[in-house]
């Protein structure tokens, strides 16, 4: 006896209905992305600021979600000398950075990655060597107030 199979028009609610549960569930499983930016300095230990916003000091590792162009900022301070005679060096860097996107972040691969269960990281690793702030000397910075002073009118004219 030969197997009576039904029309497809009746297996179609049940294949649809299969189908939308399988797409759902790896929906659910989709993957996700971690990013992390790591900024190591030289000297260690300095202030670290991206966009104006303090993250801590370095090496720090902030998250982000957004590609891009960063504002970094960067402050530290280091005693040369002793703890009884501390002789204090300063060092500063203003500079800007990029972000830039992985393939499974580009518009197209990104839904594919997204809906994939799987773990993406991605983590960026910013080094950069601080320059020392040039200390002026007590006479360079009389100097230098006597030619400003020397350049504001007279008191009472404005």
């Amino acid at each position: 006896m030969k197997p009576v199979s039904s029309p497809f028009w009746r297996r179609l609610p049940t294949t649809l209905l299969s189908a939308l549960l399988g797409t759902g569930m790896l929906c659910m499983l989709g993957g996700c992305v971690e990013r992390s930016i790591t900024v190591v300095t030289s000297p260690p230990g300095a202030k670290v600021y991206l966009n104006d916003v303090e993250q801590g000091t370095s090496p720090a590792k902030v998250p982000f979600e957004w590609y891009g162009v960063y504002d970094v900022r960067l402050r530290a301070t280091k005693n040369i000398g002793t703890p009884e005679h501390p002789k204090l060096v300063y060092y500063y860097l203003h500079t800007h950075k990029t972000a830039h996107a992985p393939w499974f972040q580009w518009i197209g691969p990104d839904l594919i990655a997204s809906i994939l269960p799987m773990h993406f990281k991605d983590d960026k690793v910013w080094a950069f060597i601080i320059p020392q702030v040039p200390e002026d000397s007590a006479s360079q910075l009389i100097k230098n107030a006597n030619e400003l002073k020397a350049q504001l009118p007279p008191p009472g004219k404005h």
